[in-house]
């Protein structure tokens, strides 16, 4: 599955085919005609490949990762590259090369011979932003063959760096879906995903905008579900209307339902935080000082504040690199006695996490 074509790209004039299997082990190799240097970058880390002895300016580099997804940088002789023989996503806010594999265990988010949703785009115009804005959305198999069923509704939100597709391409949140609700484990539902990095105009900006992320929860109330749940028979009321998020999706999700509790019936923390760790951080697109995190006032309702939500699901990568902070908001929790559902999963900060919250998630929310 890619994000800018169905079928892989087949490899042309000298270019090999791109992963090959030696010897069991994964193996990328690249015609680079003229370079010296190849190298590339996976979580943070540089591997150089070493030029093949058998085709002249090709190179090669055993993967260091067997796990499903990874997004990867190409770098030749020190300019970063895009390769059109890779799948290309959306990360790092731009276009992005991935290696996708195939693990043991990896059926439930494959595509299979099930009865399949669909994946569609809208466009709306915020009242919030002054300008056109685009939602992806999925709706379950049987949405369109029943019109007199309002459907349950899920805003699910990427990453920072990330966008409105990130969740179908790279997350592949539609396969796993369809899956769970072939099998019977997850009730359909729609599924609303939005750009959380909203762009805000800024004459004073290089590119005439700047990201701001707080402007995301204006946008969530005042333009897309009110657009959403009048085009689409979902949602329309708390019990039957959930939110949730990964990385800076989570500080969004959780300020949207902290704030919000009348709006939202279940909540999901993937591999991130109750408190705002964005604003005044270098991830902030804007000038803002540090959060006071105002909006975990209402955790200190406890087991009250808890009853206002059917599911609340926290989940992290046991070598997540923002382990701690997920353990700190543990003892926050604690502190007031607010019970969450708590996962951790074997892995770090990526998709191959996130596709297990929104796995597990999906089989606990909209159930009687």
């Amino acid at each position: 599955m890619q994000y800018l074509a169905f079928n892989p790209v087949l490899p042309y004039g000298e270019n090999p085919e791109p992963v090959v299997y030696e010897n069991g082990k994964p193996v990328l190799r690249l015609y680079e005609k003229g370079a010296q240097r190849v190298t590339l970058t996976v979580a943070e880390k540089e591997y150089p490949f070493a030029k093949s002895s058998e085709q002249e300016d090709v190179f090669t580099l055993q993967l260091p990762f067997a796990t499903g997804i990874n997004y990867v940088q190409i770098a030749v002789d020190g300019r970063e590259v895009l390769t059109p023989l890779l799948p290309i996503g959306y990360g790092y806010s731009r276009p992005y090369n991935y290696i996708e594999l195939r693990t043991p265990d990896d059926d439930w988010y494959q595509l299979r011979d099930v009865p399949h949703g669909c994946v569609r785009a809208e466009h709306f115009f915020s009242k919030v932003t002054g300008e056109w804005e685009r939602c992806t959305i999925y709706t379950p198999p049987s949405y369109d063959e029943h019109p007199e069923k309002t459907y349950p509704v899920l805003y699910l939100q990427h990453g920072h760096g990330e966008n409105e597709t990130g969740w179908i391409a790279t997350g592949r949140a539609n396969l796993i879906l369809d899956n769970l609700i072939a099998a019977g484990k997850a009730v359909p539902f729609v599924m609303v995903m939005n750009n959380g990095m909203v762009q805000k105009k800024n004459d004073a900006a290089p590119c005439g905008h700047v990201v701001d992320h707080m402007l995301f929860e204006p946008m969530l109330l005042q333009d897309v579900i009110p657009f959403v749940e009048s085009k689409y028979h979902c949602g329309g009321k708390k019990a039957l209307r959930g939110m949730a998020g990964l990385s800076m999706g989570s500080v969004q999700t959780s300020m949207l339902v902290c704030r919000h509790p009348e709006m939202f019936s279940e909540a999901g923390i993937f591999s991130g935080f109750l408190r705002d760790l964005i604003s005044g951080s270098a991830l902030d697109g804007t000038a803002r000082r540090a959060s006071a995190n105002q909006h975990l006032e209402a955790l200190r309702g406890g087991p009250e504040f808890r009853k206002q939500f059917h599911t609340f699901f926290r989940a992290i990568g046991d070598h997540d690199p923002f382990l701690a902070h997920f353990l700190e908001d543990d003892e926050l929790l604690k502190e007031d006695h607010f019970e969450a559902e708590r996962k951790i999963y074997p892995g770090i900060h990526d998709w191959n996490v996130w596709r297990m919250c929104l796995r597990d998630f999906a089989q606990k929310i909209f159930k009687d």
